[in-house]
């Protein structure tokens, strides 16, 4: 699978080993990442270089990165401009995108910002150093075949049909959106399927 990997460069030192964990473990498990930086990125900073970079250049190298990716992996631990700004642009490509944050996120509120966007291809996901590799099989297992498409007969009594025809007036969702919703919400709180993608 191709994928796009980034982080933050912001306290790059203190979270370098886990960056490269992720990496390593994408790249071991015979992923190609479509922009692999962090060597480069970790080289320049140990020998103090502060060499003016294009950040055109580079913003337009993500850009297209995340255009060749199948899926989108984002350690987001210290959030920043960039990584949101990046995560907007791979939901807006429909690229499936995996947002990690190391423990608990500091937040004021239950709830942040992405929490408010409203996409079946985004997963938000607090994890340990010891679940990490989980974490990124569960996802990736979950959308190893993202663009396939399954068409099948369902048959609804008329309790059912009548709910349908109700909530797509009600909350101006098209039928198969609530019936793809409402499995997804199941799909998600279901720990044994989990564990089952986790293998």
């Amino acid at each position: 699978m191709k994928i796009y990997f980034t982080c933050s460069t912001a306290e790059f030192n203190k979270y370098q080993d886990l960056y490269f964990a992720i990496r390593n473990f994408l790249i071991a498990e015979n992923h190609t990442l479509t922009r692999d930086w962090l060597p480069h990125t970790q080289a320049r900073l140990k020998t103090g270089h502060k060499e003016i970079r294009d950040i055109k250049q580079i913003y337009k190298s993500c850009i297209k990165a995340i255009k060749e990716a199948d899926i989108v992996i984002i350690e987001d631990t210290v959030s920043n401009f960039s990584t949101g700004h990046q995560i907007t642009k791979a939901l807006q490509m429909k690229k499936p995108t995996l947002v990690l944050w190391q423990g608990q996120k500091y937040r004021q509120f239950n709830q942040m910002f992405i929490h408010g966007i409203d996409s079946e291809i985004l997963d938000v996901v607090e994890y340990n150093t010891a679940d990490i590799e989980k974490v990124i099989t569960i996802f990736l297992n979950k959308y190893k075949n993202i663009s396939e498409k399954n068409r099948f007969h369902l048959v609804l009594n008329n309790l059912e049909r009548s709910y349908l025809d109700w909530a797509q007036h009600k909350y101006k969702k098209s039928r198969t959106k609530i019936i793809k919703d409402s499995l997804r919400e199941v799909i998600d709180k279901d720990n044994k399927f989990q564990k089952y993608l986790g293998k």
